[in-house]
């Protein structure tokens, strides 16, 4: 072959480019496998998600007024955030982008969550980039995949819990922002510190001040670098960083303020109070002693390590911080160290609210794991704090620590975890140091040995057991995610009434986590209120009002709902003297058992493999439950007819003609009868389609 025809072999550093860009490929792709599958489930969960939804399909029909009730019928006070006119409760960023994305996913909860996702998948690839160089590429991917399948992080990716979006676009811009700022120091680019800048910017539209907590480092940095403790950023970088950022978020929180003063002011002030306890402001039942950070939040974001494991990650940091100087070691530690300190502070300690810097304790476990080979007594604490359980299970004598700690430490006291985490930890760490100067040459690779263990198990919890973890949570609340009432009968609604509608929710109960009147606000596009129904004051505003209810109700029934609805839909303008019919599309049943008579059952898709089933049920008496039992190719499933998911009291299903028991059970096609009553009494079904 000739010499010029030869391939040049590529220079170490296109290599490496390479590489990262493979990895971070491959990070991308396992976190779409643990954070993607199900994430358009129909289900809306109670309050932040349920606020944020609805808000979110407020700002897709007015883009720069976020809200939940566009025209309200009744008064509304800014104080009530959860029944807002205009919603400026939480930042905007996140619902801008949910109603764009609607535009092209179509009007869905998917729209919103996307943004979690992407929040997610951001901080992973910037955990890599950060950890890379102090930890090593494999110690990098381990931190980010780790973090990626975190069951807390799954939960606030699908909405399930006290905390969504707003956290994880938070975390991702926080993590995207510290990523450049080391970046741009690397490279000494006041353009790279525009772009973390911008990064901090959206970070504050989505989240206000806890995104300020870039620009704390790269300030801090600056002076240390200036004090030659550690590289730092250069003065213009930082000015280009802060520029970028108020000229991001200065736009909106200026307009916001000029346009609606009153609520501005009032959200402002229910900021602070997060901090700063005002007892003119209800921030909820969320105040939590000094301690709960390390305790109750780290616990539940952090799940299954033991509590004493970020801790000691981040002491570890400062260790090394301290002794080496390194920038993205030190960076790190400010970014815990200072978000730590501060939420330790408020008085106000949500279960997401340190989401923030968990890519920062990420990439400080990376870090410990590639350090526990060279430094045994890192090595020893690290394995102590990881069988932090097994101790306390088998040494009860270390719970006696926690009665000498003063009251202060309240959560310390009283929850089993942190404290003993920290003894065990302290006594490991100083046994094995001990141990390691005394031991004679011949041994001299049992600190290798300790070293490798405590980096194997550690990996083990990152590749494993989190991802295990996840697994094992979506599998126990995977039908939580495709319970819906609303979402049928709110798409016909919004197909089948017009613009000017109004819709009176009639449920005596709430649905289990969520709230059901913003669900409907959302699937229907049109105001709803959970109170009994009030023709004259929605015709004086020239609104159609409509009534939602799982009874046979004496109105025109609205066309288009689906008989597997788990709500129908009346007409408040049409009354009829004879109740509701069975709706089109019900499968007729016969069967009683002592007050309850099953008339019939309609089915539908779910989704996640499962269908809805509506039975529509007569109560003759004291409503009671029924069993229920679906028979088919897939097995046998026992489920159970309870009248209370009807959400009415036990007076109106008594009064009603029928009404609805909504049910999640097996693929309709794959069940050929049905055992209803405690005799067991088998039911054929034949459903449409099936």
């Amino acid at each position: 072959m000739r010499a010029d025809s030869q391939t040049v072999p590529a220079p170490p550093d296109a290599f490496q480019k390479r590489l990262d860009g493979l990895l971070i490929a491959a990070l991308v792709v396992w976190g779409l496998t643990q954070l993607a599958p199900h994430l358009a489930h129909p289900a809306i969960y109670i309050w932040d998600e349920s606020m944020h939804q609805a808000a979110t399909r407020g700002t897709h029909d007015t883009f720069f007024t976020p809200h939940l009730y566009k025209d309200p019928l009744y008064p509304t006070d800014p104080r009530h955030w959860w029944a807002a006119h205009v919603w400026m409760h939480k930042p905007t960023g996140p619902f801008w982008f949910g109603a764009l994305m609607m535009h092209v996913v179509g009007v869905t909860p998917l729209a919103l969550r996307l943004a979690s996702l992407l929040g997610h998948l951001a901080a992973a690839v910037s955990i890599y980039l950060i950890a890379r160089r102090p930890a090593g590429r494999p110690w990098a991917v381990l931190g980010a995949a780790g973090f990626l399948a975190m069951p807390f992080g799954w939960q606030l990716v699908q909405g399930r819990f006290f905390g969504d979006v707003t956290d994880c676009t938070l975390t991702g811009c926080n993590a995207v922002a510290v990523a450049l700022l080391f970046h741009a120091t690397r490279q000494g680019s006041w353009r790279w510190g525009v772009a973390a800048g911008a990064a901090v910017g959206l970070g504050f539209l989505c989240k206000t001040g806890l995104a300020l907590t870039p620009l704390g480092i790269a300030g801090t940095l600056w002076a240390l670098g200036r004090l030659r403790f550690c590289p730092g950023p250069s003065f213009g970088t930082v000015v280009a960083m802060v520029g970028a950022a108020v000229l991001l978020a200065a736009p909106w929180s200026l307009y916001s303020a000029w346009r609606w003063p009153e609520l501005h002011e009032l959200e402002a002030r229910v900021t602070r109070a997060h901090l700063f306890h005002d007892p003119t402001v209800d921030v909820g039942p969320w105040h939590r002693p000094v301690d709960a950070l390390f305790n109750e939040v780290n616990t539940q974001s952090l799940a299954p390590l033991p509590p004493v494991v970020p801790v000691l990650a981040f002491g570890w940091l400062l260790v090394r911080a301290l002794r080496r100087r390194e920038l993205e070691v030190v960076g790190l530690a400010l970014w815990v160290g200072a978000t730590w300190f501060v939420l330790t502070l408020g008085v106000v300690k949500v279960p997401a609210i340190a989401w923030g810097a968990v890519p920062a304790v990420l990439a400080a476990l990376a870090i410990s794991g590639a350090d526990a080979r060279r430094h045994p007594a890192l090595a020893a604490a690290l394995l102590a704090g990881l069988f932090t359980p097994w101790f306390i299970q088998h040494l009860p004598a270390l719970g006696r620590v926690r009665a000498a700690l003063p009251p202060v430490l309240a959560q310390t006291r009283e929850r089993p975890g942190l404290a003993e985490g920290l003894v065990v930890v302290a006594v490991a760490a100083l046994l094995v140091g001990l141990v390691c100067r005394l031991l004679p040459r011949k041994l001299s690779w049992a600190p290798l040995g300790v070293g490798l263990l405590a980096s194997a198990v550690l990996a083990w919890h990152l590749a494993v057991t989190l991802p295990v973890a996840r697994a094992r949570y979506l599998s126990d609340h995977l039908d939580d995610l495709y319970v819906t009432y609303s979402r049928e009968v709110g798409r016909a609604l919004d197909q089948q009434t017009p613009a000017r509608s109004v819709l009176f929710l009639a449920q005596d109960f709430d649905v289990p986590h969520a709230m059901e009147y913003l669900s409907l606000m959302f699937w229907s596009n049109r105001m709803a209120y959970r109170r009994p129904p009030d023709v004259p004051t929605a015709r004086r505003h020239r609104y159609h009002p409509y009534l939602v209810s799982p009874l046979a109700e004496r109105y025109a029934p609205v066309p288009g709902v689906p008989p597997d609805a788990a709500l129908r839909a009346y007409d408040l303008l049409a009354p009829r003297p004879a109740p509701a019919a069975l709706p089109d599309g019900v499968t007729p049943l016969s069967f009683r058992e002592k007050n309850m008579e099953v008339l019939g059952v309609a089915v539908g898709h779910a989704g996640g493999g499962r269908d809805r089933y509506a039975f529509f049920v007569r109560a003759h008496g004291a409503p009671h439950s029924l069993r229920v039992v679906f028979q088919g190719r897939g097995g046998r499933l026992e489920r159970s007819l309870d009248p209370g998911a009807a959400r009415r009291r036990d007076a109106a299903l008594r009064n009603a003609s029928w009404f609805i028991v909504p049910v999640l059970g097996p693929p309709g096609a794959d069940v050929t009868h049905l055992e209803l009553g405690s005799d067991g009494q088998q039911v054929t079904l034949s459903l449409p389609g099936a």
